[in-house]
């Protein structure tokens, strides 16, 4: 048996990305065992070395952001607009397996990125390029915007409140993971004999993919989601926070044999055969009573004890944590953390562990 086993230990790649999608891909690879060189042009390299948090010394080289998605890896300080850096980029191409860019269309030309063309240079290489939007791809697209005109602020906040972002940069998060997938799959192709793999990821059509159930409620109902605080539009009570007397805890309950074990915790079990509350869909019809009701029979309670409650229950339901409440000693995001080379700590791209049992079949393939 190999624990941990880290298929990706021949596997170079070159990542010429910037900002936290593609690095953030190039952690997750690194942390597989992929050897990868990040490149950064000087003086100033990645601006996310600038980003820094008002607690944090003007004077480091880098910011805690950086270090976010950049672990572990070679750096390379190269201007590719310089001759030199130029010579210097086709050696690298040409030693490499992989290749993650996030360059503007109009600069592949000048560093002879454009995909097609590569693709006849260095047909071993798996090319995979990030952009912003599918039909500007030319357009400057931070996190944020791709928010904004993918649908996730129009639904995230209060109902009597603005749109907002979500506090990660989620659009770039959910890129790197198909970053990511593209790579696999690139690599898988190659093993076949395919050659010049190339794939285009953007951030707009990554959020639009992870929109699932609020995309298929509107396409198939006519009913367009709102904001609602984050409490779930087919469920309930489903993403409803309750406030207990030290914190709070957030409700998950998906069936009626759960409402009722809820119901038989907070020592309200009318609440169970309540008419209003009898089906999901009538307690989503009625989420506004039924919340009133279940907040009235938590406010003098203790958290952590409702929790135990719930859990000896079989209640899905969690308490809403600080970040320091993540990482403490012990716990599984204390567990998850990794340290760069430069001492910064942060969490694990990878968040799976691998194991190669070694067992010996006949037919190692899968049968047709």
């Amino acid at each position: 048996m190999t624990d941990n086993y880290r298929a990706l230990e021949s596997v170079r790649v070159l990542e010429l990305a910037s900002v936290l999608a593609g690095p953030l891909a190039g952690a997750a690879l690194a942390e597989r065992g992929a050897h990868v060189t990040k490149v950064e042009r000087p003086p100033h390299g990645d601006v996310t070395r600038s980003w820094k948090t008002e607690r944090e010394s003007s004077n480091s080289k880098s910011s805690a952001y950086y270090a976010s998605a950049n672990g572990n890896k070679t750096l390379e300080w190269q201007d590719l607009k310089t001759a030199g850096g130029l010579n210097w980029l086709e050696n690298a191409l040409a030693s490499h397996d992989v290749l993650i860019e996030n360059f503007k269309a109009t600069d592949l030309a000048g560093f002879g990125l454009e995909p097609e063309a590569l693709a006849r240079r260095y047909p071993h290489l798996i090319h995979v390029r990030l952009i912003g939007f599918e039909a500007e791809p030319n357009r400057l697209a931070y996190d944020v915007v791709v928010q904004a005109e993918t649908g996730f602020m129009h639904m995230n906040g209060a109902s009597d409140g603005p749109p907002m972002r979500m506090p990660v940069a989620l659009m770039d998060v959910l890129a790197s993971h198909q970053i990511r997938a593209a790579v696999l799959e690139g690599l898988l192709a190659r093993s076949n004999g395919k050659i010049g793999f190339y794939a285009q990821v953007s951030l707009e059509a990554s959020g639009i993919s992870a929109l699932v159930n609020q995309a298929s409620n509107q396409l198939n109902t006519g009913s367009s989601p709102e904001r609602n605080g984050g409490c779930h539009p087919n469920i309930a009570p489903y993403g409803d926070v309750l406030n207990c007397k030290n914190g709070h805890v957030v409700l998950a309950v998906g069936n009626n044999r759960q409402f009722k074990a809820l119901c038989q915790v907070l020592s309200c079990p009318e609440f169970a055969i309540d008419a209003r509350f009898s089906t999901n869909q009538l307690r989503v019809q009625n989420r506004i009573p039924l919340i009133n009701l279940l907040q009235n029979a938590v406010h003098n309670r203790c958290k952590k004890e409702l929790m135990h409650c719930l859990n000896s229950a079989a209640v899905p339901a969690g308490l809403v944590k600080s970040m320091e409440e993540v990482f403490e000693p012990g716990t599984t995001g204390a567990k998850s953390l990794v340290t760069n080379d430069d001492g910064q700590i942060r969490p694990a791209a990878v968040a799976y562990h691998a194991t190669c049992f070694g067992i010996k079949a006949d037919e190692p393939r899968t049968k047709d």
